[in-house]
């Protein structure tokens, strides 16, 4: 193929065929370690949305009403983070600095990371759920984590449980969620990412008062967006001389020079 090299501007692959371009010796170049700061920021940023009512304050106001509601407190509270690579260490650093307990699970878990900065390790994930204030997703959309958050697992949560979710969409069954905002079974739930982007005028999330959606704007600010242009470009570069990219996919697929 003409197709020399492909260089992702971010980190999700889930809508790249990798093994097509690995199959096809396509190097898949991409730029891990640019955003997980601002990320963890509006994981934050959605938790005390919700948790101090920032909308409902705020529309008031703006409509000349000064109508309050009571808020709550994340000090003391115990936050479960699934996915600790870099975003969700970041977000149990800042975790932490709000007084909360995280609790982590992943499969690749950094005890040195945990033991520095006292983040309880849970096996397994099942046994997470129902020990948490808020559930905080930060994993990679897999076979194995698409709608694993559904009815089933909801059901594991305590009964007034915020969800966050700064990952993937998919990783949720979205009717599932809707319904169990709708009754009660979840308080709240704060997304960055939906499964259908942007969403149809009626879609099950973007109209619920205990739901809070942004538009997979989290990884986006001035500084992140210049390191993840910077890092892509680089990647480009260097490969296209044939020189090791900053970060790659599939790994066992040489790169090649392309120019002289």
């Amino acid at each position: 193929p003409r197709l020399k090299v492909l260089s992702k501007y971010g980190i999700g692959v889930d809508k790249i065929d990798v093994a097509a371009a690995t199959e096809m010796g396509i190097p898949l170049l991409f730029t891990p370690g640019v955003n997980h700061t601002t990320v963890a920021e509006h994981t934050f940023l959605l938790l005390l949305a919700l948790e101090k009512h920032l909308l409902f304050h705020t529309d008031s106001t703006r409509q000349g009403g000064w109508d309050r509601r009571t808020g709550r407190e994340i000090l003391g509270k115990t936050i479960g983070i699934v996915g600790m690579g870099r975003i969700g260490k970041e977000v149990a650093v800042r975790a932490r600095a709000f007084g909360m307990q995280p609790i982590g699970y992943d499969v690749y878990w950094d005890q040195d990371f945990a033991t520095k900065h006292g983040v309880e390790r849970c096996q397994d994930m099942r046994d997470l759920f129902p020990r948490v204030d808020y559930l905080s997703l930060h994993t990679n959309l897999t076979s194995e984590t698409r709608e694993l958050i559904c009815a089933e697992t909801i059901k594991l949560l305590k009964p007034d449980a915020i969800l966050l979710n700064c990952a993937r969409g998919e990783i949720i069954h979205t009717a599932d969620v809707a319904e169990a905002l709708r009754s009660g079974a979840l308080r709240g739930y704060g997304t960055d990412v939906l499964d259908e982007e942007p969403p149809s005028e009626n879609h099950p999330l973007t109209h619920l008062p205990n739901c809070l959606v942004t538009p997979h704007i989290g990884s986006r600010t001035r500084e992140s967006v210049q390191r993840q242009a910077v890092a892509a470009v680089t990647n480009l570069i260097n490969a296209m001389r044939g020189e090791p990219p900053l970060a790659q996919v599939n790994p066992e697929v040489a790169v090649q020079r392309v120019v002289e």
